[in-house]
This record gives structure tokens, C-alpha cells and sequence, in this order.
């Protein structure tokens, strides 16, 4: 055991010497290097190559000569040099073959640093200063020769000298040689020789120039001093074990000191040393307060050493072994009061002062320390808190930590940086009050009254007499909340909540009144700190009122607080205030919504009947409208005041919608949104809210109309009547469009830009309850309803929206209201474009009569096919006029789409004539067959004829396309089925018809110009 820790304290030693002495030859290279950095930007002159000699050239502002010579200047102004002849490379006296010339400054440096280079190259190497600069400017990381032959000897000669002196000792005892005490006075002897060693290389620095024979030595005395100590008092127990331990401790204070004069094995002799002699020579009945004395004592020592040589892992390494000692003492238990008094002040020795000394920079106040600090005093805290627990949390125990946290209370009142220890403190007595589950009421509140005024009290007297750090209002804060959160833990059963509830309003004071303190005068930023101690007051003040109060006055309690916060900061804006004051609201809704009987009164706004109690709701919900109604009054008006307008709007309709009929609801929201545009139309925010109420009640109507309407375009009739009619418009739809009409005709300043929106989506509204009104007039409700009469509601409905559309467009040409007018066009575009949309996928598409059964009429021509398919070229021909100015759509589209209408609508009424009203009943004859090709060349000549009269080319292209369409159906379809004259009879009226075309085309329209 003994030789395993001689091996690792020679190795610990090995390896700090090593880095020691690395540090020591980088020092020395960076030297060397700044020295060559002078040398070579200092004023000098250049140097070049010349039989791998120096050879120096004068820089006066004088010309050189061809033989490298400085001649007189022939003239005072310099003459330019070419570039090629100030290269990069070494500028040679021999290679001056050029006449006398004049060198500018910037010349004379460039010429000066190439010479200065050259020199480098072919200088010989210069020899380095240090060992390691020979291999570090070869880029080489490791010298055999230099480690094994310079380095490695002296540091393995001071260890040697270490296990030297302990074996001699241990060799004595194996032989027999001499008696106990002469060997171990021989140890002594020779540690003390070291010593001396040590302190003549010291003197004697200017002839052995090496530092490291005196730490070797010096090591190697206090090595050998530490084994003597130990076996005298272990081995052969010649001094007893306090003695021994005392002559450790002595040699670790030696150690100690010499490593200001030694350096730093020494220092690290100390450290091993100082914090193994308790385990060298341990005893079976440790006297804990002498142990506790000496290792407070090793580790202030080592600190201080630390800091004053600028070695702060030595100090953290001193902070660590001390720590580490007390968590082993606690391993063993701690009893008696002796032992838990010197514990205690041992702990917070390192938990709080020592730290509080220790610098990790430059500055002692840096983060670095800062955490070194909240560390060390957060291992403390724990095992201060791990000895009370082991106490059982007897009141000697908590009396102890109440001296020991009053102690650090009173340091920190004179040493500011040393109060995040008495925060971390304050928090394990926090956390211990919450394990202390046996504790007696009266015990309790004596302890928690006590710790109170240490950990609150102290710093609220710092920021009284304005001597407060930022660690201070944060603790009151944290503290006051901790305090709060385990008394209502002990408490809340004990059937006393008013005095509960006193007890935690006189805790939530302490915040309170930091926070006063702290409040600025004027309309000054409130600090963080006093954001810290309002909140913690805040939620202390809530817990009071909610201990004290029902349940169900909860949103009461909670509300009063927000209004007090958004009272406290009216005329402050500040993030960090404002944050507080909406955390404030919130928990203020959270309390409504978490009560029992919010779900009833939350049905209530939606019309669905519930038991509640009235005066609650109505109450509860005032409560709650209350905060968000002063934060839209509240100065400022930004986005926050803005939500807040309509958050308060929201709970302004569930306070009526607690004692309103469910029925009139929709048009109440309506109600309330007029309201507010006659009062202020700007308080946009509270209108859209209305409005969205309002919306939200008319959704089921617009769901049920819009899921429809989507099955009708994929081809489901849209039987509606039965689901949504006149009632659902009144109540539902009527509301929200009395409340689109207010926001676009008297608009806010905020949307005035967005009006045309809005009334794009109440004109798409209004088209769809003009639509379920219309579904009201056929109230077509099945299949068969829709076979006999869909074809006629689709017209008329088509016939509307393009009548519609007209009205909108001659207000556009001819305004009668100037203020419609630029509502006019764009409206009626659309409406008639519907009528077209409408026709082309419903009546054209999934209902057209051709394939589906749909009621025509009986009479011929005169049926419905002519008005649906003339309504439909109406608003096509009305579309491509409107639309003339416009490249969106061409205008052969619509001659396409028109002569496509035209076509089927002929069709159609041929097919009439031979099945009557539904025209998919019976199938297609030869003779219809035959007359459909015929009526296919009419057509064709007919569009050929208009196109010539219009100066069309897309109808006579129309017309072309379609004849080509009918001919080969003769030729392919007709022929074929025909036979006899029939056959000659129709190939012969093709033949003319084509030859009529054909002449006409070409004597009628040729040379014309086409459109």
C-alpha cells in the first residue's frame, strides 16, 4: 500500500515537473521568436547573398552604381524602377547590370525583405536556446536525446531520491541494522538534507542555472520527511498517532511554504500529502473536530498558495480533496454535538469562504468563479444537508444549520461574494423543510420563521440599505416561493385555512416588499430583480387568496392579482413587466377553465343547455373579461392591447351567453359588433371577435351548404331543402353578414386596404344564401323531384346569376352609385362567369340530358333545352365583350365554346324530336343517325356563313373542323349502315354540299380580311 502511493505521488510529481518545464521552454522559444521579429522589423540595413556571406547595401536616396556601389543622385526626383526589375527573388550586387538608378522607400523594403530572406536561406542554422526549439523548428514533435538525455535524468533522479530515503528506511527494518529510532532519526536526517540541498541550489542559482535540481531535491526532502512521519507513528508506533498526524501536518505546511521559494513540486507534494496523512495515520476513534481544523487548514493553505502563484487548478484541486473528505466523514456518520458543530463550520469553511477566495483569472469576480463558487457551495449545501438528515431533524441539528446559515449570512453581509452560497444554503433549506414529513407544527414554524429571516430578511436589509447584489431580490424571490410551496404541504390538511392562508400571505410580504424597494421612482425600466420579487409576490398573494376562498371563486382571486400587476405597470412598457402581466391573465383563464363548473357554462356559448349556477358563471367570467378589458384600455396600443381587445370581447359574450336564450346568441355577437363600430369603429380587434362568434354559429349551416355543393360536383344532386333552409338563414347566416356589411361599409383604419376582401366574401356569402333560398322554390328533395325538374332549376338558377351579372355591369357602364361602381365590374365578372360554370359542369357535364334523365319538356324547340343553352352562349358572348381587353382568355376560346353550344343545342333538339321530354329513353335510330350528318354540314355552312359575315377566322375554322367531322362520319359510320338509293342519296348531297362549300369559300370570302 505504502509503495503504491510512493508510485503515485512519483508519477503525479513526473508529470506536473514535465509540464512545468514545457511551459518553461515555450516561454523561452517565444522569445527567441519575438526577439527575430524585432531584429527584423527594426530599422536595419538589407543584406544580400554574396559567396554565402552577408554582404550589407546602403539605402541612402541615392542611385546605385553597376558595381553595387552608392553613387550621388544625378537629380533630386526619383526615377520609376520597372516591376521586373524589383522581382521576388534575392537581390544580388553582382546582378546590377542596369545604369545608376534611384529607389523609392517602398522599393528600398522590398528589396530589403528579399535580401533578409535570402539571408535565411543560406545562413546557417542558428543554434536554439532551448532543447526543444532544436526539433520545434523542424516541425519534429519529440527529441530521443533531449527527453532521455536532459529531462528524464533530473526528474527520475528526484524521485529516486524520494524512494531512496524511504527504502534506507524500510531496509533498516528488514535487516536489522539499526534500532527503530536511529532509522527513523536517519529519515529525518536525510529529508532534512534534501531540504538543505534544496535551499544551497537556491543560493546558488547563478552556477547551476537549472531550476529543477532544487524542486528535485526539494520534492524529494518533503517525500522522505512524509514516509518518516509515517512509519514512526504507523510502523513502529515509536510517537503516537496525533503526533504523527501533527508532524504530517507540519510537513504539509512546510510543503506549502516552500513552494513559494521551491515552486511546484512542492505544491504538489503538499496537496497528495496533506490530504492522505489522515488516511496514513488513521485512527479507530478520530477525533473529527482536530481533523476537521487540520483539513479546513490544508485547504486554505493550498488555496492560498494557489492564488498567490497563479495557480488556480491548485486551489480547485485543494477545494476538490477537501469536498471529497467531506462526503467521506459522512460516510462514517456524524453524532454528538462536538462533532456536528465542527462539521458544520468545516462545510461552510468550503462550501462558502474558501471559494470565495479562490480566482480563476484575472478577475475574482469572472463567470469562471462565479461557478466555482455556486459549486463548491452546492456540494456543501448537500452534505449539510445529508448531516441533518442523518440527525433525524432534530431541532440540535436545525439549530446548528440556523447558526451556520445566520454565520454565512453575516459574511455575506460584509463580503458580497460570498451570498451565492447563502442562496444555494437558502435552497437546501427549502428542500430539506419539504423531507421534514414528521416535523410538529410548532417546530415547524419556529424553523421556517427562523430560516425566513436568515435567508429573506438579510438580503431584503441589503436592498433596504441599497448594498444588494444581483443574487439577493432572486433569493427572496426563490426563497419566499420555496417557503410558500412546503408549508401549504405540511399545512393543507389541517383544517385551519384562514390561518394557512395567513401564514403564506405573510411570506409572500417579504417579495412584496423587496419589490417596493426596488420599484423606481419614475417611469424607469423596472429592473429584473424587481420583475423576480413582483412575480414571487404575485403567486404568494394567489395562493393566500386561493387557500382562503371557495373553489369556485378561484378566477376571482387569480383576476384580482392580474388587475393589481396591470394597475402597478399602467404606464410602463417593458417586456419583461408586460410578460408578467400576461403570465398573470393566463393563470387567470386557467383558473376558469380548470373549476368544476366551467365545462356546463363553456357548452352555454354554444347554445347547448346545462346546470350551472348563474350567479357563479356570471361572476366568474366577469372576472376573467375584467384584466383583458383594462389591457385594451391600457396606453400603449400595440398588438398586445390589440389581442387583448378581442380576448376581453370573447369573455364579454360568454357573460351574456351564460343568461341568454342559446337562440339568440348569433345575432347578439352580431349585436355586439355593431355596438362597437357605432362606439369605435378602430377597435377593430373587438369587432373581428364578435364577428368570429358569429361566423362560428353560421358554420354549421355553411358546412352542411359547402359539403353538398362539393358532392355535387362529382356528380350528386344537391338535395338540400330538407337540411338548411329559411330558419338557418335568419338565425345563422343573416347575423354574420350584418357584420361583414358594418367592417366594409364603416371600416376601421387597420383594414381599410382589405374592404375589397371583405366584401368579396360577404358577396360570396350572399351568393350562397341567395342559393339556399332559391333551393327553397323547387325544395327538390329526391332523385325522382330531380329528374322531372333539376334541368329547370338549373336554368333558372343560371338565368339569375347571369341577370345578376348584367344589372352589376350596366352599373359599371351606366353608375347610378358612383360609390358601387368599382364594385361593379369585377361582381358582375364573376357572376356571370358562374352562370357559364355552372351550365358547363352541372347541365353540360354530369346532368346533361343527352346521357341522364333529365325533364326537357314536350313541346320542340320550345323546351328548356333552348333557354339553358341560350343563357349559357349569352354569358359567353357577354364574357369574350367584357373580357375584350384582356390577353387572359383569347377570344377564339370563346367562338369555340360558343359553336360547341350551338352544336349540342342542335343536337339536343333533334334528339327531342324522336324521344320526347327525356332524351336518354330510347336509343338512336338510322334515320336520326343519318340526319345528325346532315345537320352537321348545316351547322358547318351556317358558322362558315357568320364567320364570313363577321370577318371571323375562328368561326370559319369552326366551320372547316366541323364539316371535316360530318364527312368522315359519312364515309366511316353512315356508308357503311346504308345501302341502295339511301347510300347514293347521301354520298350525292355530301358531294354538292362539299362543292357549295368549297365555291362558296373561296369566290365569297377570298381576298378577305380575316378577323
Amino acid at each position: 500500500m505504502e509503495f503504491l502511493l510512493l508510485l503515485i505521488i512519483a508519477g503525479a510529481t513526473f508529470y506536473l515537473w514535465r509540464r512545468s518545464d514545457a511551459l518553461q521552454l515555450q516561454i523561452a522559444r517565444l522569445q527567441e521568436e519575438l526577439d527575430r521579429l524585432n531584429l527584423r522589423f527594426a530599422p536595419h540595413t538589407p543584406i544580400a547573398k554574396q559567396d554565402a556571406a552577408p554582404q550589407e547595401f546602403a539605402w541612402p536616396d541615392q542611385p546605385i552604381a553597376d558595381d553595387g556601389e552608392a553613387q550621388p543622385a544625378p537629380a533630386p526626383e526619383p526615377e520609376s524602377v520597372a516591376p521586373e526589375e524589383l522581382g521576388d527573388g534575392p537581390v544580388e550586387a553582382e546582378g546590377l547590370q542596369q545604369p545608376a538608378r534611384t529607389v523609392t522607400s517602398a522599393q528600398r523594403q522590398k528589396l530589403n525583405d528579399s535580401a533578409i530572406q535570402q539571408q535565411d536561406v543560406d545562413a546557417p542554422f542558428p543554434e536554439p536556446k532551448s532543447p526543444l526549439d532544436a526539433f520545434s523548428r523542424t516541425g519534429i514533435k519529440f527529441d530521443f536525446e533531449d527527453f532521455f538525455g536532459r529531462l528524464l535524468p533530473i526528474w527520475a533522479g528526484g524521485i529516486a531520491l524520494a524512494v531512496g530515503g524511504f527504502f534506507l528506511v524500510r531496509y533498516s527494518i528488514e535487516q536489522g541494522l539499526l534500532g527503530p529510532e536511529v532509522r527513523v532519526a536517519l529519515g529525518f536526517l536525510f529529508g532534512g538534507f534534501l531540504l538543505g540541498g534544496a535551499e544551497i541550489a537556491y543560493r546558488q542559482e547563478h552556477r547551476i542555472s537549472d531550476p529543477r535540481v532544487r524542486q528535485a531535491l526539494s520534492g524529494a526532502g518533503l517525500a522522505t520527511l512524509y514516509a518518516s512521519f509515517y512509519l514512526a507513528g504507523t510502523q513502529y508506533e515509536l510517537i503516537g498517532s496525533t503526533i504523527a498526524f501533527l508532524g504530517m501536518a507540519g510537513v504539509t505546511g512546510a510543503a506549502i511554504l516552500l513552494s513559494f521559494r521551491f515552486g511546484l513540486p512542492s505544491a504538489i507534494l503538499g496537496l497528495v500529502g496533506g490530504f492522505a496523512a489522515p488516511l496514513l495515520v488513521g485512527s479507530e476513534n478520530p477525533n473529527l473536530p482536530l481533523l476537521a481544523l487540520y483539513l479546513a487548514l490544508v485547504t486554505g493553505g493550498l488555496t492560498y498558495a494557489g492564488n498567490k502563484q497563479r495557480r488556480s487548478w491548485l486551489a480547485l484541486a485543494a477545494l476538490a480533496g477537501g469536498l471529497g473528505w467531506g462526503a467521506l466523514i459522512l460516510f462514517t456518520g456524524i453524532t454528538g454535538f462536538t462533532n456536528l458543530l465542527a462539521f458544520g463550520g468545516y462545510i461552510i469553511m468550503l462550501g462558502a469562504i474558501i471559494p470565495a477566495f479562490v480566482k480563476t483569472g484575472d478577475d475574482a469576480g469572472s463567470p469562471a468563479s462565479l461557478v466555482l463558487r455556486l459549486g463548491a457551495a452546492a456540494l456543501a449545501a448537500i452534505q449539510m444537508a445529508t448531516m441533518v438528515h442523518q440527525a433525524g431533524y432534530s431541532m440540535l441539528a436545525w439549530g446548528l444549520y440556523g447558526l451556520l446559515a445566520a454565520g454565512l449570512a453575516f459574511l455575506g453581509w460584509k463580503e458580497p461574494r460570498l451570498r451565492e452560497a447563502s442562496a444555494f444554503a437558502a435552497a437546501m433549506a427549502v428542500l430539506m423543510l419539504g423531507f421534514w414529513t414528521d416535523a410538529s407544527n410548532a417546530n415547524f414554524g419556529v424553523m421556517a420563521a427562523a430560516l425566513a429571516a436568515i435567508f429573506a430578511g438579510v438580503p431584503l436589509a441589503n436592498i433596504w440599505r441599497n448594498e444588494y447584489r444581483g443574487v439577493d431580490p432572486f433569493q427572496i424571490a426563490g426563497f419566499s416561493l420555496g417557503l410558500i410551496t412546503v408549508t401549504y404541504a405540511q399545512f393543507w390538511d389541517v383544517g385551519n385555512q384562514p390561518l394557512l392562508a395567513l401564514a403564506v400571505l405573510a411570506i409572500a410580504i417579504l417579495p412584496a416588499l423587496a419589490s417596493w424597494l426596488l420599484w423606481p421612482q419614475s417611469e424607469a425600466v423596472l429592473s429584473r430583480a424587481g420583475l423576480a420579487t413582483l412575480a414571487s409576490a404575485a403567486i404568494g398573494i394567489a395562493a393566500a387568496g386561493l387557500i382562503a376562498t371557495p373553489i369556485w371563486a378561484a378566477p376571482l382571486v387569480l383576476s384580482a392579482v392580474a388587475l393589481g400587476i396591470i394597475a402597478l405597470g399602467w404606464k410602463r412598457e417593458q417586456r419583461g413587466l408586460t410578460g408578467l402581466i400576461w403570465s398573470a391573465v393566463i393563470f387567470a383563464v386557467l383558473g376558469l377553465m380548470s373549476s368544476r363548473g366551467f365545462p356546463h357554462e363553456a357548452d352555454l356559448l354554444a347554445g347547448v343547455p346545462g346546470e350551472t349556477n348563474v350567479l357563479h358563471a356570471v361572476l366568474r367570467w366577469s372576472a376573467i373579461a375584467l384584466p383583458f378589458a383594462a389591457l385594451a384600455l391600457k396606453p400603449g396600443g400595440t398588438i398586445l392591447n390589440r389581442t387583448a381587445d378581442a380576448i376581453a370581447a370573447f369573455f364579454v359574450y360568454g357573460i351574456i351567453a351564460q343568461i341568454a336564450p342559446p337562440v339568440m346568441l348569433p345575432w347578439i355577437a352580431a349585436g355586439l359588433s355593431l355596438a362597437v363600430t357605432l362606439w369605435d369603429r378602430n377597435r377593430v380587434e373587438a369587432r373581428l371577435a364578435f364577428g368570429l362568434i358569429a361566423a362560428l354559429w353560421a358554420l354549421e349551416t355553411i358546412a352542411i351548404w359547402a359539403a353538398a355543393a362539393g358532392w355535387a360536383v362529382v356528380a350528386e344532386p344537391m338535395l338540400i331543402a330538407g337540411e338548411i333552409g329559411l330558419r338557418e338563414i335568419g338565425l345563422y347566416l343573416l347575423p354574420l353578414l350584418a357584420v361583414m356589411a358594418s367592417l366594409v361599409l364603416r371600416p376601421a383604419e387597420i383594414i381599410r386596404d382589405r374592404t375589397q376582401a371583405i366584401a368579396a366574401i360577404a358577396g360570396v356569402l350572399i351568393v350562397v344564401i341567395g342559393h339556399i333560398v332559391f333551393k327553397q322554390i323547387f325544395a327538390l328533395e329526391t332523385i325522382d323531384q330531380f329528374a322531372s325538374s333539376g334541368l329547370a332549376e338549373r336554368t333558372l338558377w343560371q338565368a339569375l346569376l347571369f341577370a345578376g351579372g348584367f344589372a352589376a355591369l350596366k352599373q359599371f357602364v351606366e353608375p347610378r352609385m358612383v360609390q358601387w361602381s368599382q364594385w361593379a365590374k369585377p361582381a358582375g365578372i364573376a357572376l356571370i362567369a358562374g352562370s357559364a360554370a355552372h351550365f358547363g359542369l352541372f347541365t353540360f357535364l354530369w346532368h346533361n340530358p343527352l346521357w341522364s334523365d333529365q325533364a326537357v319538356g314536350n313541346l320542340p324547340i320550345f323546351n328548356l333545352l333552348l333557354p339553358a343553352y341560350a343563357i349559357a352562349i349569352g354569358a359567353l358572348i357577354t364574357l369574350r365583350q367584357t373580357l375584350s381587353d384582356s390577353d387572359f382568355i383569347p377570344r377564339p376560346v370563346f367562338d369555340g365554346a360558343i359553336m360547341v353550344l350551338v352544336s349540342l343545342l342542335a343536337l339536343s333538339e333533334l334528339r327531342h324530336v324522336f324521344s320526347g321530354s327525356i332524351l336518354s329513353d330510347d336509343p338512336v335510330g338510322q334515320t336520326e343517325d343519318l340526319l345528325r350528318s346532315v345537320l352537321g354540314i348545316v351547322l358547318a355552312i351556317g358558322f362558315l356563313m357568320w364567320g364570313a359575315r363577321a370577318q371571323s377566322r375562328s368561326w370559319r375554322v369552326g366551320s372547316l373542323v366541323l364539316m371535316l367531322a360530318a364527312v368522315l362520319k359519312v364515309f366511316l359510320l353512315d356508308a357503311a349502315e346504308l345501302d341502295g338509293l339511301l347510300r347514293v342519296a347521301s354520298f350525292v348531297a355530301l358531294g354538292f354540299s362539299l362543292i357549295g362549300i368549297g365555291w362558296f369559300y373561296t369566290r365569297q370570302l377570298a381576298g378577305m380580311k380575316t378577323a
